[in-house]
């Protein structure tokens, strides 16, 4: 009998920990990317562009927005915008980049199935008794009917899950007009600089993705 309840204990616990893990997967979406654009310009007319400079204070800076972020998406914005044919002009760029990173306090509401067992003797729950419920044959000793009773839902747990949701927002300028003609943000949940930064280069591909010019695909050399 002991040997039946631990059983059933550590069945519990394992549906308790499949829960977590459903809750913990179900939380982590995927960035989510839009962009606009003003369509009636031809942006491959555009050959050079540059990024707009900013100030750091290193006293005052957060996490999100200090020199390293904006390096590493200056360089990253960079590459993307190389990789279609246009060229840095620091003198007299056709395009002005700029970025702003927002983060903001949410909440997530989460309700999570509470599971309990329907004890289950003999397989037999609700029906009548019987002369050879308890026989030999029968017996929940033997056949463990006791210990594989599913389980069931007994009520649900509700949990407010605070979270940090950042905003990546990648402004492009027309310098000629001082007009904005491209802008692409990606939205998701933040926890730290790193995580941030883990995610950046992919938020970055699929971002300029988004961009009305695509990447100049090089010509493969032939083999010798």
């Amino acid at each position: 009998m002991k040997r039946n309840r631990r059983l059933l204990t550590k069945k519990k616990v394992l549906f308790v920990y499949l829960g977590l893990i459903i809750l913990l997967l179900s939380s982590c979406a995927p960035t989510a990317i839009s962009s606009d654009y003003n369509r009636s310009l031809n942006f491959k007319e555009y050959k050079t562009f540059a990024w707009l400079p900013k100030t750091h204070d290193p006293k005052n800076d957060g996490p999100f927005d200090n020199q390293i972020v904006e390096t590493n998406i200056k360089n990253l914005g960079s590459g993307e915008l190389k990789s279609r044919g246009y060229k840095v002009d620091t003198d007299e760029p056709d395009l002005l980049i700029d970025f702003y990173i927002d983060v903001a306090n949410k909440v997530d509401h989460v309700t999570t199935p509470v599971y309990g067992y329907a004890y289950n003797y003999n397989g037999n729950f609700t029906g009548p008794y019987n002369n050879n419920m308890y026989s030999y044959r029968n017996s929940y000793y033997n056949n463990n009917s006791y210990i594989n009773t599913m389980p069931v839902v007994v009520g649900y747990s509700n949990q407010d899950i605070p979270y940090e949701e950042g905003t990546l927002t990648i402004l492009i300028i027309d310098r000629k007009t001082n007009t904005l003609i491209w802008k692409g943000w990606s939205v998701g949940s933040v926890t730290d600089e790193s995580s941030f930064e883990y995610e950046l280069p992919s938020d970055m591909r699929r971002l300029f993705k988004e961009f009305p010019v695509p990447v100049i695909v090089q010509p493969k050399q032939k083999s010798k």
